[in-house]
């Protein structure tokens, strides 16, 4: 009979698992979402393998492992107890950039993680990416009448086309490219009666 085939595992460090989970991610063929998903399944799988390991123990008799003790004999290892709160395994995961910046500047201060009470939640602490340290509020540039009603024009465009049925969607967007938004917006709107 033959042998059955194995793969052989890869180790990778943890900078090439983040390349390859980035590359997944861009190419989409794992989703954010899976991976935290399988992030949040570490602490109950730690917990079945505790529970495996605390049913074994009882099954070979002796209900504490241990190192060697000088004596010869197996010393019982001491289990601290946990404090109450958060389960164990469930922290808020900080990219290793984010730390390292932390510990450099020294602002650990011991206070609640998380954001603060007068800050939205979209936004994010300091200063938005992009712009110059130093600078007030950054001015929107203003829109130009022909921008304005482009912008008008797509967004007709966008809430039409999303009631259509992706299968005939194809069809407005050709007929958007060769003759126009307003010709494409003129037809669905015939299709779906308005």
């Amino acid at each position: 009979m033959p042998r059955p085939r194995t793969q052989p595992t890869t180790t990778l460090s943890p900078g090439q698992a983040t390349y390859v989970l980035e590359r997944l991610v861009a190419e989409r063929r794992i989703s954010p979402g899976e991976i935290y998903r399988y992030l949040s399944e570490i602490s109950r799988e730690i917990s079945s393998l505790e529970e495996r390991l605390n049913a074994l123990r009882g099954a070979s008799g002796s209900g504490s492992y241990g190192r060697p003790a000088a004596g010869g004999g197996t010393a019982p290892v001491r289990r601290r107890r946990r404090k109450p709160g958060r389960p164990r395994g469930s922290r808020n995961v900080v990219p290793a950039a984010a730390a390292a910046e932390t510990e450099a500047a020294g602002t650990k201060t011991g206070r609640r993680r998380g954001r603060p009470p007068g800050r939205p939640p979209g936004r994010p602490p300091g200063r938005p990416p992009g712009r110059p340290p130093g600078g007030g509020k950054k001015r929107r540039a203003t829109l130009t009448p022909e921008q304005l009603a482009s912008r008008q024009l797509q967004g007709r465009y966008l809430g039409l086309i999303r009631q259509i049925p992706a299968s005939r969607r194809g069809q407005y967007q050709k007929t958007a490219k060769e003759r126009g938004r307003e010709a494409a917006i003129k037809e669905m709107q015939e299709t779906l009666k308005k």
